[in-house]
């Protein structure tokens, strides 16, 4: 049975910077990210500072000195007084630990844990930003199939339909049915295949057979940034933001552990206890995480970038 529907109100009073402007974000290395930085900065002003994938961070110069003050996007960073967004899940149960009151994630809103992992939200973050801010998606097929394609939204749907239909109810009042009009269909699989991933092939990167989720690596991949740029402001009709001039980069240690066994104290100690950087619960008995030291002195310099 679907859950009691989110209430965008609440979730702004709760989370009051998710309407301010001119925010400094990191978003992660994929679509998501980007055209989640692309609709941020067209309505509401939001600057990219800086890019993280789940094991590396890379940094504009304006990044550490307002570290306190970035918003984490499509990102669920563990860092104390920080702002995040993200859509993983994070917790064991359906109650929410004092650590992670900071992140805005669906999952935590709707009281979603490891122990309902099935019933987890499907989709991406820049499908919860549009409906958080209540954003109507541009009537084209190309929209359709940017925002579909960003985290396999569109395969989950076709893959999880009981899932996604409950998670429509959760995120009243959006025109979920358009959206996702016909996406387990022939058709609109050859139309992804024929009209977007033949465009991002062209930019160049990786697409994975599994999923086909385009990943960069802000090193060397400019080229791939700002062709996605291009994408959603010739479809989507955003604004996108300027890339940041990147100078520092920081290198995490990723880890995966079991949590078979794990009480919800015991998780809290292990994972919550500040050492952490950032994780997601992968499966109902399994955690991926990062060690990461935002405040490291100095980080690895970026070549391409460094004076």
């Amino acid at each position: 049975m679907p859950g009691t529907p989110l209430n965008r109100a609440a979730i702004f009073r709760r989370f009051p910077w998710l309407r301010q402007r001119n925010q400094r974000i990191i978003i992660s290395a994929d679509v998501d990210g980007l055209l989640s930085a692309a609709f941020l900065h067209h309505h509401l002003g939001w600057q990219v500072a800086g890019y993280y994938d789940g094991t590396a961070l890379w940094l504009a110069p304006e990044a550490l000195p307002h570290r306190r003050q970035l918003v984490w996007v499509g990102l669920d960073v563990v860092i104390p007084a920080s702002y995040a967004v993200g859509h993983h899940i994070l917790m064991l149960g359906n109650t929410i630990p004092a650590p992670l009151a900071h992140i805005c994630n669906p999952n935590l809103l709707a009281g979603v844990g490891a122990n309902h992992f099935a019933r987890k939200y499907p989709f991406s973050t820049i499908l919860f930003l549009l409906w958080l801010h209540n954003v109507p998606l541009r009537r084209s097929l190309m929209a359709r199939l940017l925002v579909l394609h960003a985290d396999s939204s569109w395969l989950n749907a076709a893959r999880y339909a009981d899932n996604c239909r409950e998670w429509h109810e959760r995120l009243p009042d959006y025109n979920w049915s358009w959206l996702f009009h016909q996406v387990g269909s022939a058709q609109f699989q050859r139309r992804m295949e024929d009209q977007l991933y033949v465009r991002l092939d062209r930019l160049g990167g990786s697409l994975p057979a599994q999923n086909r989720q385009l990943r960069f690596n802000p090193d060397w991949d400019e080229d791939i940034i700002l062709g996605l740029y291009g994408l959603a402001g010739t479809h989507l009709k955003w604004s996108p933001p300027k890339a940041p001039v990147i100078v520092q980069r920081i290198e995490g240690q990723r880890e995966t552990a079991s949590l078979k066994g794990l009480s919800a104290r015991e998780f809290a100690h292990r994972y919550l206890s500040g050492e952490i950087f950032s994780f997601a619960i992968t499966s109902r008995d399994s955690i991926n995480f990062t060690r990461l030291n935002l405040t490291a002195a100095g980080g690895e310099p970026h070549a391409g970038n460094t004076a």
